[in-house]
């Protein structure tokens, strides 16, 4: 992820018969109410309250938030209907396509459109849906010491953040399961913001374009615009009694949200006012100048040729059987898509002279703290130079460990083993192990079923559910 952040980011068009040109700017919706002038001078017919409001329904509650089932955060949605329809892209719910997949009934491939509520499939994945922002940054800056290194700083913080968001969770009483509650630093730690998410399980696939529409253009058009592509899938959201959270059941019913957006079918007009809402990740734009450089030079190249070498690997394999091709389709669609990126990260860096750039205004900042003999700011420049220094020495090693090792699926499941280590030295940590246990079994289930099915059927070794069973209780024992 990253920083789970939700935010604002408005491009708008200005005037008939002038140049296009857009305003640019990301926002958290605890702000937009500094922005809803500026916004409404600009063409927006809505009020600050009318898109982000804990009182009154609004646009918020109509944003989803797509969670794994352990509710980590991978994508964006809307919902279009009143009875729990969202739209979300064609490669946010790749994977769960995938999984309803069969090499007999290969939905990813041909696609798959529910005739009726009944025919729609259950998808292995959560929805959060933005209850409210609270701004909790004295609970955590108050208890932070004073004096200490960043190292350390950054250590007592992260305590601090898992203490409160426990205490905000256990205040809810009997309501807690239905939430997940997210501590989240702005402004490089200056300030924290609790989000609450009221977390729906029940989601069904709806409807999917065939793989040849819905990722039309491959990695080739990836990242670039304008691209040609029915980038969509179809989701709903299912509720237990008072439209609330529940498991899987036949006999749930479909969510009726508090707002929903409405198509407009005539599409938009010229001189339109445009914005997004959503969830993006964290942002790199005030990278110091140094450090552009090595993104540029080093960094991103380097992540390109490992994920490339990785692609090649899986190709080899998957072009000379559908089975394989299926099998790992979504494995291979994450690493590509970040592939691209990253190739046209360090392309873009370099085309558009963003380091001299950001150097000249290092240089300016430079001349008026030597023009205003500001001993506050005097060392910020060298300070800089010198960490990023440290970072192209060292700083390949992430890399490697990221792109490389940890992109083998048995390499990455021993270094999470290995971490519950010091969990299970610790008998007050007992309900963590069997947590983080649990989810490793599941990822065995789900990650190493394939191999081990097919050995199981010739009679030879024990089948995965063994083996994720005797992890689970290995952890918990």
């Amino acid at each position: 992820m990253k920083k789970k952040l939700i935010g604002l980011l408005l491009v708008l068009a200005i005037g008939f018969g002038q140049q296009a040109s857009a305003d640019e700017g990301m926002w958290p919706l605890f702000l937009i109410s500094q922005l809803q002038d500026s916004m409404q001078a600009r063409g927006l017919k809505l009020t600050a309250e009318d898109i982000y409001s804990i009182n009154k329904a609004c646009i918020k509650d109509a944003i989803v938030r797509l969670m794994s089932k352990q509710n980590r955060m991978f994508c964006t949605g809307e919902i279009i209907s009143q009875e729990g329809l969202f739209l979300t892209n064609h490669h946010c719910g790749y994977g769960a396509i995938q999984e309803l997949s069969t090499n007999e009934d290969n939905i990813l491939t041909n696609g798959f459109w529910a005739k009726s509520q009944a025919e729609e499939r259950p998808a292995n994945f959560n929805i959060g849906l933005l209850s409210k922002i609270e701004d909790v940054t004295s609970m955590i800056m108050d208890s932070l010491p004073t004096g200490d290194d960043e190292a350390a700083r950054s250590k007592a913080a992260a305590a601090m953040v898992k203490s409160v968001a426990a205490k905000l969770k256990e205040a809810l009483g009997d309501d807690k399961d239905m939430y997940v509650i997210e501590v989240v630093p702005f402004w490089s730690g200056n300030r924290y913001m609790a989000m609450y998410y009221e977390v729906f399980t029940d989601i069904r696939l709806v409807g999917t374009p065939p793989e040849n529409i819905g990722k039309f253009g491959g990695e080739t058009d990836n990242w670039e615009w304008p691209r040609h592509t029915c980038d969509i899938s179809l989701f709903r959201i299912y509720a237990g009694a008072n439209n609330k959270p529940a498991k899987f059941d036949k006999v749930n019913k479909p969510y009726t949200p508090k707002y929903f957006f409405p198509i407009n079918i005539q599409g938009p007009q010229e001189k339109s006012y445009a914005m997004i809402l959503g969830y993006p990740g964290r942002t790199q734009r005030s990278t110091f100048s140094e450090g552009i450089k090595f993104y540029s030079e080093k960094e991103r190249p380097m992540r390109v040729k490992v994920r490339r070498d990785i692609l090649d690997i899986y190709e080899s394999y998957m072009h000379k059987d559908p089975k394989i091709k299926l099998m790992y389709a979504d494995k291979y669609a994450g690493l590509s898509n970040y592939w691209k990126k990253f190739m046209g990260e360090a392309s873009a860096l370099k085309k558009l002279n963003i380091y001299d750039r950001r150097k000249a205004e290092e240089n300016k900042f430079a001349a008026w703290v030597k023009n205003t003999n500001n001993a506050k700011y005097a060392n910020v420049i060298n300070n800089y130079n010198e960490a990023y220094a440290e970072v192209a020495k060292v700083g390949m090693y992430g890399v490697y460990l990221q792109d490389g090792i940890s992109n083998s699926q048995p390499m990455n499941f021993a270094m999470a083993a290995s971490a519950l280590e010091p969990l299970m030295m610790d008998k007050s940590k007992k309900e963590e192990v069997k947590k983080a246990a649990s989810e490793m079994a599941a990822d065995l289930d789900k990650d190493f079923k394939e191999f081990y099915e097919p050995i199981e059927k010739k009679g030879f070794g024990f089948g995965i559910d063994a083996l994720s069973g005797g992890f689970r209780q290995c952890c918990i024992a």
